[in-house]
């Protein structure tokens, strides 16, 4: 089970950084927007924490959600292969 678990490992981090960046970069946008309408006044000036505190805060959360979701069903899927491999 060793070289499995090693590529899941690998993929669930790849995971991660791929949910976490995707997030990342909506709250850019988000912060670009905002930014955009306080210039031309159609609302408040706002600061680039206001914004992106929150959006890393969510990219984190759903980076380890995904990446755990690879990682169990990698790992789930490499245990099962190898229950049924023994039996045979």
């Amino acid at each position: 089970m060793g070289r499995a678990a090693v590529f899941t490992c690998i993929a669930a981090i790849v995971v991660f950084a791929v949910v976490q960046d995707r997030v990342i970069v909506a709250g850019v946008g988000e912060y670009v927007s905002a930014s955009r309408d306080a210039a031309a006044g159609r609302r408040p000036p706002v600061t680039i924490d206001e914004i992106m505190k929150p959006a890393v805060a969510r990219s984190v959360r759903q980076g380890a959600l995904w990446g755990g979701a690879a990682l169990i069903a990698g790992l789930g899927g490499t245990r099962a292969v190898r229950r049924r491999q023994s039996r045979e």
